[in-house]
C-alpha cells in the first residue's frame, strides 16, 4: 500500500489528465469520471501509461474503505514532505521495486513494523542480530532509509 501511495504521488507526466479542484491523484480523477469519460481519457494515453493507470485503478478499487483511508493519509503525509524528500522516497521505492519478488514481501512487512516503532526501538531493531542476519547490507540500508524518511 505504501508503494501505491508513492506511485500516486509521483510527478505528473506531460500527458496526464488535468486535475480538477479537490482532486489529489490520477486515481481520484479517473474514479470521478463516468466509464465513458474514463475510456476516452485513457485512450489518449500511450499504451504503457494507460496500462499503469488501469492497474493502479484496479488495485485502488479492490481496497477496503479502511485501506483507502490509510492510503489517502499516507498520500497526504507524502505530499507534506519537501520536494527533495519526495524525490528521495521515489528513488527508494524504485529500488524496492527492483528487488526480487520473493524479497519484497518480507521487506514490506519489516518496513511497516519499523515505520510504526519509536526511533529508539527502531534503531535497536536495526542493530539486532536477527535483523542483521535476516537482511543483506543493501536491504538493511534500504529499510533504514525508508523507515527514517516516511515516519
Amino acid at each position: 500500500m505504501v508503494t501505491l501511495a508513492v506511485n500516486l504521488a509521483a510527478q505528473r507526466p506531460k500527458d496526464a489528465v488535468p486535475r480538477k479542484k479537490g482532486e489529489r491523484t490520477a486515481v481520484d480523477r479517473f474514479n470521478r469520471m463516468s466509464p465513458e469519460e474514463r475510456q476516452k481519457a485513457l485512450a489518449k494515453l500511450p499504451p504503457e501509461r494507460r496500462k499503469r493507470i488501469e492497474d493502479r485503478l484496479n488495485r485502488y478499487n479492490s481496497l477496503t474503505p479502511d485501506q483507502r483511508r490509510e492510503l489517502r493519509f499516507r498520500y497526504q503525509a507524502f505530499n507534506q514532505l519537501p520536494p527533495e524528500k519526495q524525490n528521495q522516497a521515489r528513488r527508494l521505492f524504485r529500488q524496492f521495486g527492483e528487488l526480487p519478488q520473493q524479497r519484497q514481501g518480507p521487506l514490506r512487512q519489516e518496513f511497516e513494523s519499523l515505520r510504526a516503532m519509536p526511533d529508539a526501538e527502531r534503531r535497536a531493531r536495526m542493530n539486532s542480530d536477527e535483523f542483521l542476519n535476516k537482511y543483506d547490507s543493501h536491504e538493511q540500508k534500504l529499510l533504514g532509509d525508508l523507515s527514517g524518511l516516511l515516519q
